[in-house]
C-alpha cells in the first residue's frame, strides 16, 4: 500500500491565531511586571546602600570626634550597651552630688559680701569654715575717739548687706587682742560668722 507523505502529522497540535496572540499578550505583561519587580528591587537597594553608606561615614565621623576628647579611645564603641549603662551610671551619680551640693551652705557669696567693702585700715588675717559657720579674723587698728570703733563699723556695715544677712544666722566677735608690729599698734579680732541652713 502506498504511503501518503504529504499528511501532517502536526495539524492538530498547532494553536489557533488567537491563543498565539492571548499568549504572547499574557508573556509581554509578565515580562513588563518581571521588569518594574527588577527597577523597584533595583531602587530599593539602592536607597538601602546609600543610606548604609551614609550611616558608615556619620558613624566614622562620630567616633572620630568622639576619640579626640581625652580618656575616650575606639575600644569603648566595640560595646555601644556598655557605654549607655556607663552614662546612665555617671548621670546618676552627678544628679546625688547636685543634691548632696544643693544642701550645703554655699561659701562663696558669703565670703564676697563679709570682705565686699572693708575699709583700707581693715585686712584678713585668716578663715576657715567649720560645720555650718566661718571663722575669721581681721587685723585693724585699735578703737579711739578721732577713729571709732572699726568693730563695730563692720557689724553695722555686714547688718546693713541685705545679701549677706539672707545667707547669715549672725556675726559676732570672739575673741580680739592688741598686736604691737614695729611702732604700729594693731588690734586682732576673731568673728563667728553662723550661716543659714
Amino acid at each position: 500500500m502506498a504511503a501518503d507523505y504529504r499528511i501532517n502529522l502536526a495539524k492538530e497540535l498547532t494553536s489557533s491565531f488567537e491563543m498565539r496572540q492571548r499568549f504572547y499578550t499574557g508573556m509581554h505583561l509578565y515580562l513588563g511586571l518581571c521588569f518594574a519587580l527588577l527597577v523597584l528591587v533595583g531602587y530599593l537597594a539602592t536607597v538601602n546602600v546609600i543610606s548604609w553608606m551614609t550611616n558608615r561615614n556619620e558613624r566614622r565621623e562620630l567616633v572620630a570626634s568622639a576619640s579626640r576628647i581625652p580618656g575616650i579611645d575606639y575600644s569603648s564603641f566595640k560595646d555601644p550597651d556598655k557605654l549607655y549603662r556607663d552614662l546612665n551610671a555617671y548621670s546618676g551619680q552627678l544628679a546625688s552630688l547636685r543634691r548632696s551640693l544643693a544642701g550645703r551652705p554655699q561659701l562663696l557669696p558669703v565670703i564676697h559680701n563679709l570682705f565686699l567693702d572693708l575699709p583700707e585700715s581693715v585686712s584678713l588675717q585668716s578663715l576657715s569654715a567649720e560645720d555650718g559657720k566661718l571663722l575669721f579674723g581681721l587685723v585693724m587698728p585699735p578703737a579711739s575717739e578721732e577713729g571709732g570703733d572699726p568693730v563695730r563699723e563692720l557689724r553695722t556695715a555686714w547688718e546693713s548687706n541685705k545679701e549677706l544677712m539672707k545667707r547669715v544666722a549672725s556675726i559676732r566677735p570672739l575673741t580680739g587682742e592688741r598686736q604691737t608690729t614695729g611702732t604700729k599698734s594693731l588690734f586682732y579680732v576673731k568673728f563667728e560668722c553662723i550661716l543659714n541652713k
